[in-house]
C-alpha cells in the first residue's frame, strides 16, 4: 500500500474513533505533543483523547473528499480534505462542513498524527 492511502485510511480511522468515542485509538496515534486547532480552541493530546472518550456530541456521520497527501519528506507528510459530518448535539443532528488538514510524523515504523487543524 502507498504511504498516500496509508494516511488516508489512518484519516478515515480517525473520523471513525471519533463517531465511536474511540479515545484509546487517539491515544495510538497522536503524538505526545499533538496539537489541534478548531473554532474551539487549541488543544493537546490528552484534551483530544478526553474528549474523544467522553463522546458528548457523537458524530453520526462522517464523509472525507478532495484530499490530497502532500510528502514533505520521507518521515512527514500532510494531509487535507473536506469533511462533511454530522453531529448530535442535545438530541438534534446537526451537519458541518469542516477543511481539515493534519499534519504526521513517520516515528519506528508508524505514522503519528502531529497537528490537527480544521475551519
Amino acid at each position: 500500500m502507498s504511504i498516500e492511502q496509508t494516511l488516508l485510511d489512518l484519516e478515515e480511522e480517525l473520523w471513525r474513533a471519533n463517531r465511536e468515542g474511540d479515545g484509546a485509538f487517539y491515544d495510538k496515534v497522536l503524538r505526545d505533543d499533538a496539537l489541534g486547532v478548531s473554532k474551539f480552541g487549541v488543544y493537546d493530546k490528552s484534551g483530544a483523547v478526553k474528549l474523544i472518550s467522553i463522546n458528548d456530541n457523537p458524530f453520526t456521520r462522517s464523509k472525507m473528499s478532495d484530499a490530497k497527501v502532500l510528502l514533505i519528506n520521507d518521515t512527514a507528510a500532510l494531509v487535507t480534505y473536506k469533511t462533511d459530518y454530522t453531529a448530535l448535539i442535545d438530541g438534534t443532528k446537526h451537519d458541518f462542513t469542516a477543511l481539515a488538514t493534519t499534519v504526521y510524523s513517520l516515528e519506528d515504523g508508524e505514522w503519528r498524527a502531529v497537528l490537527h487543524q480544521q475551519s
